[in-house]
């Protein structure tokens, strides 16, 4: 288990800088970490579908809110909502479910229920670091590190390292992170669907793909 001491600490090995005690300690490194700690958190929660960070939630339509133009529901995203994964018109997410439009901050549906499946802010909190996955958190700090490199070193050389081997931390963390997967159908993409007549002639999951581990989204997709 990490905490945010020792994912400043690691950054600083990477930078090549002397260490810190606390995360109060007087120094340019503390306080050049504080300011650029929430960006590079955000930014790494974004750089991947991370099993440890996946929430699913029903998503009630918003009554007081006005539905986009040719929508019957508007709903709300959840207040801990980074990024969408997947969104449903069923509780176990197996039927692809196009009928819905992402427009002015929310999602506006045909179905007054839809569920969710999203990237939860909530476990971006520094109270939840020990629960990040080892390579999750040494891709932060490496992040964190090349983010920072510029303002606490001189050296161009070392930026250019720092970037490369954030590149190849995020692979590794997506990797271990994939293992982690059961084996899902994709649905299928613009030029499979294109090749059968339309979503229509495919059903709910036929023509997809049985994989397992992290996918991308629309596989098949020109």
């Amino acid at each position: 288990m990490a905490d945010k001491l020792q994912i400043w600490k690691q950054a600083l090995v990477h930078l090549e800088k002397s260490t810190i005690t606390t995360l109060t300690d007087d120094v340019e490194a503390v306080y050049t970490f504080s300011s650029a700690w929430d960006g590079v958190v955000e930014e790494a929660f974004n750089s991947g579908d991370w099993n440890f960070a996946k929430v699913s939630a029903a998503l009630s339509a918003n009554g007081a809110a006005t539905p986009a133009i040719g929508w019957s529901y508007a709903f709300d995203y959840p207040d801990d909502w980074i990024r969408t994964l997947t969104v449903s018109n069923s509780p176990d997410f197996r039927s692809i479910f196009l009928d819905f439009l992402d427009e002015g901050g929310g999602l506006h549906a045909n179905a007054n229920v839809l569920y969710l499946r999203y990237i939860s802010k909530a476990k971006a909190a520094d109270d939840q670091i020990s629960k990040w996955p080892t390579m999750f958190w040494k891709f932060v700090a490496l992040k964190l590190a090349c983010d920072t490199c510029g303002r606490l070193t001189s050296g161009d050389t070392l930026e250019q390292k720092l970037e490369k081997r954030v590149e190849k931390a995020l692979r590794q963390a997506k990797s271990v992170d994939a293992r982690n997967e059961n084996n899902k159908v994709l649905p299928p993409g613009s030029w499979i669907r294109a090749r059968h007549g339309g979503i229509g002639r495919l059903g709910n999951s036929h023509g997809g793909t049985l994989v397992g581990g992290q996918i991308t989204f629309e596989e098949g997709d020109v």
